[in-house]
């Protein structure tokens, strides 16, 4: 346990990231329960795309590759890594809802912040108005749903505003937290970050032992 706090304490912003992750996810409970917004029963649209598609930052993908490392599961998940193409979709996407019929992420709990926002959040206008963007799949089945949540938007309601999400998560740490790649590009390069961090904190509690 003081292996991983060592650890987590040792990246600039770790902490506050998950702060900023449980106020994110506080605020899109409170939007969803006043919109009754919610993603389709089984629905795994927004994971079934290429890679590419879905960016995050190594910052993001450190509490879940911290995850992997604890749980002993660093050279699956690399060796799985290794051997996915650029069209290929998120490792952590899970097609058959026979396995999770919840939903297709994996590792949901750890998700970045892209995962967290698409469907619940807000763009800003020329005006700096939010204007909420809803699911495609969402607003194709429930045509009246957009104009009725715009208007409860525009009455007060509180709603995360994506830009306002992405530049407060990358300035938690510049270094990790300003360059965004493919999903599983910032995956792999979040394990091996760690990996090699972890090195470096055992090599000093042996030397100071």
């Amino acid at each position: 346990m003081r292996e991983v706090e060592k650890l987590f304490s040792s990246f600039q912003g770790l902490q506050e990231l998950l702060t900023t992750y449980n106020e994110l996810d506080s605020l899109i409970t409170n939007f969803k329960a006043k919109t009754q917004l919610d993603c389709l029963k089984g629905c795994r649209k927004c994971c079934h795309t290429p890679a590419h598609n879905i960016e995050a930052s190594v910052l993001e993908m450190l509490p879940l590759s911290i995850h992997i490392w604890q749980s002993g599961q660093e050279e699956y998940w690399l060796q799985k890594l290794s051997e996915t193409r650029p069209e290929d979709p998120c490792v952590l996407y899970i097609p058959n809802p026979s396995i999770k019929s919840e939903g297709g992420c994996s590792k949901y709990t750890w998700r970045p912040l892209l995962c967290r926002l698409f469907g619940f959040s807000a763009v800003t206008d020329k005006q700096g108005k939010p204007v909420v963007a809803l699911c495609k799949k969402v607003k194709q089945l429930n045509p009246d749903l957009e104009a009725k949540i715009q208007c409860l938007i525009d009455g007060g309601l509180k709603v995360p505003i994506n830009s306002h999400f992405a530049e407060r998560v990358s300035f938690l740490n510049p270094f990790f937290g300003q360059t965004l790649y493919p999903i599983n590009e910032a995956f792999r390069l979040a394990l091996e970050v760690v990996g090699y961090r972890l090195t470096l904190i055992s090599r000093h509690t042996t030397l100071f032992r």
